[in-house]
């Protein structure tokens, strides 16, 4: 199932210039890094429509970001909920949409 990542809390490459805490920059990255374990496209964004290879009319699609979801469903017509945070992980964990 093909897995894009939203935005982490922590800009992944430049954190130092950004003055962020490295505890909470490493813990960000972390996951970050977990997610990408798992085979998440390394994507890193809350408009994941704006990717080579957007979902398609009639696709049902798993996403969680508000602006994402009303995008898909209005402009793409693929067809997505409105799922709440780590339930759309869990989706693409068991490759199926709820």
């Amino acid at each position: 199932v093909p897995t894009t990542l939203n935005s982490v809390s922590t800009d992944r490459q430049r954190w130092k210039q950004l003055s962020v805490p490295e505890e909470y920059a490493q813990n960000s990255i972390a996951l970050g890094d977990a997610y990408l374990d798992l085979g998440c496209q390394p994507s890193f964004t809350c408009a994941p429509y704006l990717l080579p290879d957007p979902p398609q009319a009639g696709q049902d699609i798993c996403w969680g970001e508000s602006n994402a979801v009303v995008y898909a469903n209005s402009v793409l017509g693929a067809r997505t909920e409105k799922y709440a945070d780590y339930l759309d992980i869990c989706a693409a964990i068991v490759g199926k949409t709820i």
